[in-house]
């Protein structure tokens, strides 16, 4: 594709076109999303036997975004295949969090801040959607000068309130806000120290940033500035992150237990915010300072 602009502060060269990047990147995403979750599952021994769903899920909509990245011109039977799998990556997502809610009800069948605290991470299960759906929206591409209009290979035209930019926006922005909500409840677990904190009041803040961007309909260069080093802190916010949790799983220990790398401190749980400080810059590649409505 070659070099593509971030607003006016960044040239990057991209290695192939955005969209087909786009999948590439959801690909990736669902794989390891899957292995995390399998590695997660297993500990229990994938009891009861529907923690199998997502192992299942998984691979098949990897799959379908690696295929079709590589598809120029993708035939009407894939993309329909594609659409089916991501919706059913939507519902895998909505599914798990519903079972994750059930799993952490007391005997008495109610919610408690402990067993939510130290039980399944009720969010958790809602990579799947968030991933799913930008899956289902890197095959659209919006018709030139009609933001909102969808073209999809294959099977035409279709009208969306909003514009695809903002689509992405608001998957980043609710990524960010479903981050923090479950940095609240993890941390929770051994008690708040400074340097988790960060997570929380990092998160909050990358929330409000992008949502308040996706709501905007002109975009000023102060608003441009905040957004860009946003992205880029949430890469670092990640990596420090991860290091901060592989340090405390490894802590008194000096051995690596895959037990504690999935449950004390989930070690690869704070990259999601690189992830997503990588994908809010990505979307916005080649935009200028006004995203239309």
């Amino acid at each position: 594709m070659g070099n593509v602009e971030i607003f006016h502060l960044a040239n990057v060269h991209l290695p192939m076109e955005k969209n087909r990047l786009l999948l590439i990147f959801v690909g990736i995403n669902l794989f390891f999303t899957g292995i995390d979750v399998a590695l997660a599952h297993s500990i229990n021994s994938f009891v009861p036997i529907y923690e199998w769903i997502p192992i299942y899920f998984f691979p098949l909509g990897a799959m379908s975004c690696f295929i079709i990245s590589f598809q120029p011109n993708p035939k009407k039977w894939s993309v329909l295949i594609h659409i089916a799998l991501m919706v059913s990556g939507i519902m895998v997502g909505v599914i798990g969090m519903a079972f994750h809610m059930n799993a952490v009800l007391n005997p008495l069948g109610h919610l408690s801040w402990a067993w939510l605290v130290f039980g399944s991470p009720i969010l958790a299960p809602l990579a799947f959607s968030g991933i799913s759906l930008l899956g289902l929206y890197a095959i659209t591409e919006e018709v030139k000068e009609l933001p909102g209009e969808l073209k999809i290979p294959g099977l035409g035209i279709f009208h969306a309130p909003i514009s695809r930019d903002k689509h992405f926006l608001w998957l980043v922005g609710l990524g960010f806000g479903a981050s923090a909500v479950t940095s609240i409840i993890d941390h929770a677990q051994y008690g708040y120290s400074v340097y988790k904190l960060i997570a929380i009041v990092y998160g909050l803040f990358a929330t409000s940033v992008v949502l308040t961007i996706a709501l905007s309909k002109h975009w000023s260069r102060n608003d441009e500035l905040v957004y860009f080093w946003t992205m880029i802190s949430a890469i670092i916010v990640g990596v420090m992150g991860f290091g901060f949790h592989l340090s405390a799983d490894l802590a008194g220990t000096g051995e690596i237990s895959l037990e504690r790398l999935l449950v004390f401190a989930p070690v690869f749980a704070p990259l999601l915010y690189s992830d997503l400080g990588m994908l809010g810059l990505i979307i916005v590649a080649q935009q200028r300072t006004k995203i239309t409505a």
